[in-house]
Parts: C-alpha cells; structure tokens; sequence
C-alpha cells in the first residue's frame, strides 16, 4: 500500500483536470508530473516554470519539503487538477457556475488545493445567491467538512438559508463520506494493477485480468472515471484514436483519473460519540456563529480571480 501513499495526497481523482503538453510560460499550481520511464508521478506545487524546466515543491511523507528542478524533455505527463482559466472566467453574475466547478473539485479530497478552492467556491455560490444556491452549496461542502462537528454546522447553515428552513436538513447522519465506494483491498489492488497494465501498454496481460469477475465488480463499483467496456475498447483498438496500439490522451486520463479514485476507495467509517467529547475543555467553549462569513477562513465578498488572486469586484 505504501506504493499508494503519494495517491492520498493528491485529487481523488483527475477527471476534468486539464491536460497539459509542453506548457510554456503559463503559471500553474498544483501539479501532477508523469516522467519518461518512471512508473509513479510526481506531486507538488510548481514555485516556477520557464521554456526549459519547471520548478516543483515536493512535500514528502515526513513533512519535508523538497524542490526539484526538472527539465520539460523529462516530462511525459503533466496534470492540472485546478484549472485557473476556468477560475478566472467565474463570474458574480452566474452564482450557479462556482457551485458547479465546487461539485467537480470536491471528489478530489486528498488534494489540498482542489479542496480549498471547492470549500471557497461553495461559498461565494452561497453568498452570492443564498435563496438558490445556498442550501445545494452548504450541503456540497460536507464532504470537505472537518469530523462530524463540521457537517452539523453545515448542515444548520443549510437550514438557515433555505427559505422554507426544512427540519431534515438538521437531521443527516453521522457517516463520513467515503472517498470512493466500498471495494475489498485485493479487488481494488488488483483493479489498479489491470489499469497500470492497460497504461504500459500491455494488452494482452490487462485483457487477462479484467476478465475476472472480481476486477468488473471492482471497476463497477470503485471508480466512474472509466469502464469496463473503455477498457476493452482500448485492448481492442476500436476506441477513437486507439489503432495501431496507441493510447489517446483522453483515454490515458481516463486511466489515471480511475487508478485515482480506485486508490482512494475505502470503507465508510461511522462516527461513534466519545463520552471524553462532554468532559473535555472544547465542549465548554462559546458556540460559534453560524453565518456565511464564519463558514471558512475565505472571504466570499473576494469572487473575482485576477492573476492568481481572489479579488473583491470593483465598486459599483
């Protein structure tokens, strides 16, 4: 599984990232780095990029951080899983659009970017139009929310903006969001496995195993970022792009964006109350205020992205 870790620090899954071949000159964030010839990526934030090499801070399983210079020759495969064009044509005018990209990004909740951007886009989606996107956006964000605390003030927040304050909303349930569904450790393996074949380019090994019943049921139920049936496309070359043994770059998405989700499938796990939680001194703390403001540590008023930066519109 260790082989796995670099996988829950980054998105749960690329699907709708934006790929990117031979970038030059355009400031990138969060970034995924396939190399020529190395099986697993690379993850970090890129600091600086020029014509020749990109500059990339690695945060590594201790919490060091790392920065490594690589040259753009190296790089078979760079991944976005922000994608600051799309931020920068957000508009006030459409409140619906940031809860749409939010809805995206929240299934990437082991990449700290993609989760910041979606608790922030949620947000301005709420405030910008608390009577129609303010419940869908609060509820939104639960999957982001920190412990079951976080949820039930989300979930309250969603009553006080709802116009008719529905009494289910204060209802939900105590069990965490599952980063993928529920798929038995060796299927899911195995699954990957398939998949990483399938990438190299090994047709006839991956046509092998996904024709076990417990791989189809792995793929099935793990991951919607490809089929079965994408999968057997691609072995059979009948896929647009796919003749002659090539992998088309939307389909080698689709293979790392599944291999992503199916990493972070795991079992749900449900939040038992703890009788230390009424003993111990945060129990005793002042309440916190439930508004829009307080929701985060972003400022919703600041909905405009501009040069890499969230900015208040201009007055009016």
């Amino acid at each position: 599984m260790k082989a796995w870790s670099w996988l829950r620090r980054t998105a749960q899954a690329l699907s709708g990232s934006l790929l990117i071949w031979g970038l030059v000159g355009v400031p990138v964030d969060g970034a995924v780095i396939y190399l020529k010839g190395q099986a697993q990526p690379l993850v970090g934030f890129v600091e600086a990029s020029d014509d020749v090499t990109i500059r990339l801070r690695v945060t590594t399983p201790d919490g060091d951080e790392l920065h490594r210079q690589i040259r753009r020759n190296e790089i078979e495969l760079l991944l976005q899983p922000v994608n600051p064009t799309r931020l920068s044509q957000l508009s006030p005018d459409n409140p619906k659009a940031y809860r749409e990209y939010a809805e995206e990004l929240v299934t990437k909740t082991s990449d700290p970017e993609a989760v910041e951007t979606a608790k922030r886009l949620f947000l301005i989606a709420a405030y910008l139009d608390p009577e129609k996107e303010g419940r869908s956006a609060m509820l939104g964000m639960a999957p982001l929310a920190d412990g079951a605390q976080g949820i039930k003030q989300l979930r309250a927040l969603a009553f006080l903006i709802d116009p008719i304050h529905d009494a289910s909303l204060l209802d939900g349930n105590q069990q965490e969001e599952a980063s993928g569904a529920v798929v038995d450790d060796t299927a899911r393996n195995d699954a990957i496995h398939a998949l990483q074949l399938l990438r190299r380019g090994d047709r006839a090994d991956a046509r092998q195993q996904l024709q076990r019943d417990e791989i189809k049921s792995a793929l099935r139920s793990g991951t919607k970022k490809i089929t079965w049936d994408d999968c057997m496309a691609l072995i059979q070359g009948t896929c647009p792009g796919c003749e002659q043994g090539a992998i088309p770059a939307y389909m080698l998405q689709k293979l790392v964006a599944a291999e992503l989700e199916l990493s972070s499938s795991q079992s749900a796990k449900t939040l038992q109350p703890q009788w230390g939680f009424f003993l111990d001194g945060s129990f005793q703390k002042p309440l916190p205020v439930l508004s829009l403001e307080k929701a985060t540590p972003y400022d919703p008023k600041k909905c405009l992205f501009r040069d890499g930066q969230w900015v208040e519109p201009p007055a009016k």
